[in-house]
């Protein structure tokens, strides 16, 4: 399908780009809407939707908000659908970030699952060798947009369900990490047809082919 991007906050000089990435039919929840509201730091929201992997749609909305707007702001957010945000979780992500080292490249809060899968991730501080060995940080983070332009996302299915992780090893590949905010959280809903839901085998398959990508170069320096 064409990709249809949607704009659902305007803001004339926005410090963060909120992108929500689609499927055809579905929806941004209540829940989702309400707490993004309850948040000051100027923001731009827009929902892209398509057929393709999460990193390909978020690809495509930066393009189309470049190409609309001439400008990209400082920082952006990956929000998915379906989040239940912390009061003032933007906010705090923002002004834990904004003020960082440019080797520090995003800010990550606390969150869990519900549903079909149960389980919290606490925002702890940022270690490679917790990371190599499994990811603990949510896609749903705020990077400074000039990370994103210069290290790319991750878009190729042969990493499917694990490009999130992918990415964030090629981000400290590149001389990158993440900083905790613990003060920040969130929680989503978990169904049985979550990539994250998906059989032990295609697992490790896929943490495999990472590992052979991804992580054995960082391991070798």
């Amino acid at each position: 399908m064409i990709t249809q991007i949607n704009i659902l906050k305007k803001c004339d000089n926005p410090e963060i780009l909120v992108l929500t990435p689609l499927l055809p039919k579905h929806k941004i929840s209540r829940e989702t809407k309400v707490t993004l509201k309850r948040n000051k730091t100027p923001i731009t929201w827009i929902s892209c939707t398509n057929n393709q992997n999460i990193p390909k749609n978020h690809n495509d909305g930066i393009k189309w908000y470049k190409n609309k707007y001439k400008k990209l702001p400082p920082y952006i957010l990956f929000l998915d659908n379906d989040i239940t945000l912390s009061r003032k979780a933007i906010d705090k992500l923002y002004d834990k970030l904004k003020s960082t080292p440019p080797h520090i490249g995003y800010a990550y809060a606390s969150f869990k699952y519900e549903g079909h899968i149960n389980k919290e991730f606490p925002a702890v501080p940022f270690d490679i060798n917790r990371l190599v060995k499994a990811n603990y940080i949510s896609s749903n983070s705020l990077f400074k947009m000039s990370v994103i332009e210069d290290v790319g996302l991750v878009t190729n299915d042969f990493y499917k369900r694990l490009l999130d992780w992918a990415f964030l090893l090629k981000c400290y590949g590149q001389g990158f990490m993440g900083i905790p905010t613990p003060e920040s959280s969130f929680k989503a809903i978990s169904s049985v047809n979550d990539v994250s839901a998906g059989t032990n085998e295609d697992y490790k398959i896929k943490s495999k082919r990472v590992y052979n990508k991804f992580i054995k170069p960082l391991l070798a320096n």
